[in-house]
């Protein structure tokens, strides 16, 4: 088997990587932006070759079985739409095209939903508010008309290891954001109302177990990828802080968040439940064992 994975020095392509060598396969084509920040990130994990994104799209000519396309823009705050669309619709329509009657994965993201209380795959609960989610929902809707295989999954809030390189841009999850504060500081920052903020948390081993299970199979579908549960900021901050001796000192919540932030994700599953039969981890059973 010959895999291609972009993105595949950030967070869920090197758990990714790491799940494929686990299962034997090392033939796999990482394409990404080159940086020592990437080459660490992935260090120590088994690959056939390593190519920029550019790169890739002028001297790659090659045939794989599957696709596994995680790579975007992924920042909710970006506002240049043209970068957006080359990026993460124009880059994946071009990936889809090489691979046609095979296997193409692909990480859509459920901020297409916004903050629908109703997070099922039905165009009436599909309302993005930002750039970021209007990308991902229009590669979800072009991919339905395609006529050709592919698998397109929802990620909810993914949380895990390998996330370090995302504390930089503060996008990495509670997870991730509050170790290293209660680790380095020895107290967790936490916006006011915490406590309201609900999501749907997935650890990336979860993420990636599935997303492998059902890779092989020939099954169409746009799904989404959650636990079917919530937890808040404030669970987060008080397993961390309970964990590693640290206090929790309240902040108000920064004023330039409120339009694009998403208050409340809870994945409805039960298309998910007719896919694949799996049991996911609670934020507690996850950070009890691994942490």
């Amino acid at each position: 088997m010959k895999y291609l994975v972009t993105g595949a020095a950030g967070f869920i392509g090197s758990n990714l990587i790491k799940k494929l060598n686990d299962n034997g396969h090392t033939n796999i084509v990482c394409v990404d932006d080159i940086s020592q920040n990437n080459l660490q990130n992935i260090h120590g994990l088994e690959y056939a070759d390593f190519i920029s994104k550019a790169d890739f799209e002028t001297l790659y000519h090659e045939e794989f079985d599957t696709i596994f396309h995680l790579g975007a823009i992924s920042n909710t705050r970006a506002s240049n739409w043209q970068d957006i669309y080359q990026n993460n619709i124009v880059f994946t329509k071009k990936l889809f095209d090489m691979i046609r009657h095979r296997n193409f994965v692909f990480a859509s993201s459920a901020s297409v939903y916004g903050d629908s209380t109703n997070n099922q795959e039905l165009a009436v609960n599909e309302t993005p508010k930002n750039l970021y989610a209007t990308s991902k929902l229009m590669c979800d809707n072009w991919l339905r008309h395609q006529g050709c295989q592919y698998q397109s999954w929802r990620f909810f809030n993914v949380y895990g290891k390998r996330e370090t390189s995302k504390l930089d841009s503060n996008s990495a999850s509670p997870y991730t954001t509050f170790k290293q504060q209660a680790i380095t500081k020895g107290k967790i920052t936490l916006f006011e109302g915490s406590n309201k903020i609900l999501r749907d948390f997935i650890s990336v081993d979860d993420v990636v177990e599935v997303m492998y299970q059902k890779h092989k199979h020939s099954d169409s579908f746009v799904s989404n990828l959650g636990t079917g549960s919530t937890a808040s900021f404030k669970d987060w901050a008080k397993i961390i802080a309970d964990k590693y001796n640290a206090t929790i000192d309240y902040v108000d919540f920064p004023k330039d968040l409120i339009k694009g932030y998403q208050y409340y994700t809870c994945s409805n599953n039960s298309n998910l439940n007719t896919i694949i039969d799996y049991k996911f981890k609670t934020i507690q059973e996850w950070f009890d064992q691994n942490d």
